[in-house]
């Protein structure tokens, strides 16, 4: 029981589509979208719900092993105490439920969007380091400032598309994603 509750209590992991990511139950199953649709809500909010709930039973159960431990009324209490452990555990199974689907859902996608982005991305990566040393070794109108950041992002967008390229999921992807937009339109070809 305590193993179960200090998981429970420890894995405050969130993943990029708990936030972004809609979850409804149907037969005690989860299933996951990017678009609202009827009777579903975010993930964030059922993981919250789940985690609040849990620790409600926590706490009842707590109370009813003190009772026990007075021993008061010992026999309704463990009748009561393996309810409310039932109602505990299939919590952490909703918890554990939802997180899975999730995961599974974020690394499907990421396969495919790493799949259609590979392609483009390498031919980009290419460009731009040809665009870079051509860069480096012409003679610029630019002064040393210009000259300095123009360097620095083409440098800065050459280890974006590498991050990309070399992401093992879809958080190291999306953390690279605003700056990498940026300066693509900073560094557009002219």
């Amino acid at each position: 029981m305590l193993v179960l509750c200090m998981t429970l209590l420890s894995s405050q992991t969130f993943w990029y589509f708990e936030n972004k990511a809609y979850c409804s139950f149907k037969d005690k199953n989860v299933t996951i979208s990017i678009k609202k649709v009827e009777w579903s809500e975010r993930c964030s909010v059922y993981m919250d719900t789940v985690y609040q709930l849990a620790l409600k039973k926590y706490n009842e159960v707590s109370t009813i092993r003190w009772y026990i431990s007075q021993w008061e009324d010992v026999y309704y209490w463990k009748w009561v105490l393996e309810e409310k452990k039932s109602e505990f555990l299939q919590l952490i199974n909703y918890r554990t439920q939802i997180k899975t689907a999730i995961v599974k859902f974020e690394s499907a996608l990421f396969d495919k969007y790493y799949n259609a982005l590979k392609k483009p991305m390498q031919n980009y990566y290419s460009e731009l380091e040809v665009q870079y040393y051509a860069f480096l070794n012409q003679d610029t109108n630019l002064t040393i400032k210009e000259y300095s950041l123009k360097r620095t992002q083409m440098e800065q967008q050459i280890m974006n598309v590498k991050s990309i390229l070399d992401a093992k999921n879809l958080d190291e992807i999306m953390g690279v994603v605003p700056s990498y937009f940026y300066l693509k339109d900073q560094l557009r070809w002219k």
